[in-house]
């Protein structure tokens, strides 16, 4: 018998979702990010959707969006020529990377230390 499976619907944004990306496992389950054209990128729970917090600094569409494996850094690329990376746990900004053009999307290397922006 296969498994029956029930999409979350996530409110919140505003304007359209243009990226999502999620955590790896970790001991509080697992988490999603999502970019917005809206410029609030929003942390949820993984498995429900549950709205855990906005991450607020973009002046521009947020295209794309990212979190470490252990979801305690993410990492958001928007169109205010910006790359910003955040403290997970508390939503603090950490880190504003300053880009000659709109920034497209953003990733974390395998070992979760240095961040790769990538430029339209």
């Amino acid at each position: 018998m296969a498994m029956r499976q029930t999409p979350l619907t996530c409110s919140g944004h505003t304007r359209p979702v243009v990226d999502l990306a999620f955590s790896g496992i970790t001991p509080y389950g697992y988490f999603l990010i999502s970019a917005c054209k809206d410029g609030k990128p929003m942390l949820r729970q993984g498995d429900t959707g549950d709205w855990i917090g906005t991450f607020l600094g973009h002046k521009g569409a947020v295209w794309g969006a990212t979190l470490n494996k252990e979801a305690t850094k993410a990492a958001t690329a928007a169109a205010d020529f910006t790359a910003k990376v955040w403290d997970a746990v508390t939503g603090d900004e950490v880190l504003t990377l300053a880009h000659k053009h709109i920034v497209k999307s953003v990733t974390f290397t395998q070992v979760g230390l240095n961040l790769v922006p990538m430029l339209s």
